[in-house]
């Protein structure tokens, strides 16, 4: 099936057919050539997008979520075997990651982040308060693929403020955004006809300049070096929403260990270095641990990660991924060796590593389930381990309790991060989250408000 969505007014629009290549098959799709074209469309997209009631599309997106939120949905299950094949995670894995990103597209998340950035969601329909707002008339969103199902939030983002979408989806998982939009036409054909999902390539400038000049704003998900490629060519009226390279960790503190015990802090370390293989943002690069427990909670993880590799397999790690694993496990080992404080632990291949260590090195990738642990005398002093990467930091799992993890947490808000949670749950952020720090619904949006008149009345009813 087609890895793109064009929408049935674009049917007989000028095309051509393109096929992406990954993990050694072939995926077919199609773009438009008449980008003249595809901007009239998607202004006549645009007006009867316009007219349906902000709690309609609520109610749509909810009705489509909640198929797809069943394992045995046939759309659902043809979709993660594809991905289970680009990405190479196993198919549990790309279930569990569909789990937590489609569990996020219900109503009641929906309307909870409605209402926590805008207050009153109907503003959106007109003037409430005498307040109204409007999205962008079409927003370019360029994807990234390493979490399946990511789209879904910014796609659903751009649609509740109204905003038709040209989406350019990622070579790494190109096959989400067009099969959740076929669910979605077949709940609210306007929702979906609002909507382009097309590839191009990176250096394609012509189509990217071509859907660049027919949108207001733009979303843009990649490493650093792709997102300023974008950001460098972001017109100066253009809103722009950047999510380039992030860090993620976690802290404990022993008064944590110590009030859930070891088994269980290890259990939530687990989880958090397991999900998604440990490819999104969101997952941990290392654990900082009191260093009167390290050792016991490396110890528990072991047994906790060998767990979860036998309740949801690992992918396959090959290739140039398979020979900088082995390079980690060797450089943990030999530190081990020569460091009373290390350790080791792994599985016989490479579906898990748990490292011990008390320091912390350069942190510059994570990935395949690689759980470093690193003694520190506190909290503070992990704090201040973290500082220099400020500028990537995004999500904490922070084990601790009562004044210290106010204290901790109100420190990391200083340091730039995001979002704080408790270990076991870094990779199931909601909707509500401000993601990487700011409002993405209201952040989309342009007001007008009615102030200083005598039918200010009249509106605010």
């Amino acid at each position: 099936m087609s890895v793109s969505w064009i929408p049935d007014w674009a049917a007989d629009l000028d095309r051509e057919a393109f096929t992406l290549t990954a993990a050694g098959h072939e995926w077919h799709g199609v773009r438009p050539r008449d980008w003249d074209a595809v901007e009239a469309g998607l202004e006549q997209a645009h007006r009867r997008l316009r007219d349906l009631p902000v709690r309609r599309i609520v109610a749509a997106v909810d009705e489509a979520a909640r198929r797809w939120c069943d394992r045995g949905f046939p759309a659902r299950r043809e979709f993660a075997a594809n991905a289970a094949v680009v990405t190479g995670m196993s198919v549990e894995t790309v279930d569990r990651a569909l789990d937590a990103e489609i569990g996020t597209l219900r109503a009641e998340s929906l309307l909870a982040a409605l209402e926590r950035e805008l207050g009153d969601p109907e503003v959106l329909d007109g003037f409430r308060g005498g307040t109204t707002a409007f999205g962008p008339r079409t927003t370019l969103a360029v994807f990234s693929g390493n979490v399946p199902g990511l789209p879904g939030r910014s796609l659903v983002r751009a649609l509740l403020v109204k905003s038709t979408v040209i989406a350019k989806i990622p070579a790494k998982e190109p096959h989400f955004a067009a099969a959740f939009l076929r669910t979605l036409h077949e709940v609210e054909p306007v929702l979906a006809d609002a909507v382009i999902a097309t590839y191009w390539g990176r250096d394609d400038t012509a189509n990217l300049d071509g859907a660049l000049d027919r949108s207001d704003a733009v979303i843009a998900y990649g490493n650093d070096a792709a997102c300023g490629a974008i950001r460098a060519r972001v017109r100066p009226h253009q809103l722009y929403e950047e999510h380039g390279h992030k860090l993620s960790f976690g802290l404990v503190s022993a008064g944590y260990v110590e009030q859930l015990g070891a088994a269980a802090v290890a259990a939530g370390i687990a989880a958090d270095c397991s999900e998604y293989d440990q490819h999104a943002c969101l997952s941990p690069q290392v654990y900082l641990v009191e260093a009167t427990h390290a050792r016991e909670v490396a110890r528990h993880l072991a047994g906790a990660m060998r767990q979860q590799a036998e309740q949801c397999p690992p992918g396959v790690v090959e290739g140039e991924d398979a020979v900088v694993l082995q390079h980690r496990r060797m450089l943990a080992e030999w530190r081990s060796a020569s460091a009373d404080a290390g350790g080791v632990w792994s599985s016989d291949g490479l579906e898990w590593t748990v490292v011990l260590d008390d320091a912390l090195l350069p942190l510059s990738g994570a990935g395949n389930r690689v759980a470093r642990v690193v003694a520190v005398p506190d909290l503070a002093a992990a704090v201040d381990l973290v500082r220099p990467y400020s500028n990537h930091l995004q999500n904490v799992g922070l084990g601790a309790v009562g004044e210290e993890f106010r204290r901790t947490a109100e420190a990391l808000a200083g340091l730039g991060v995001s979002r704080v949670t408790a270990p076991g749950s870094m990779t199931r952020a909601s909707m509500v989250w401000r993601h990487d720090g700011r409002p993405r619904i209201a952040g989309l949006l342009r007001w007008c408000d009615v102030e200083l008149h005598p039918e200010l009345e009249a509106v605010s009813a």
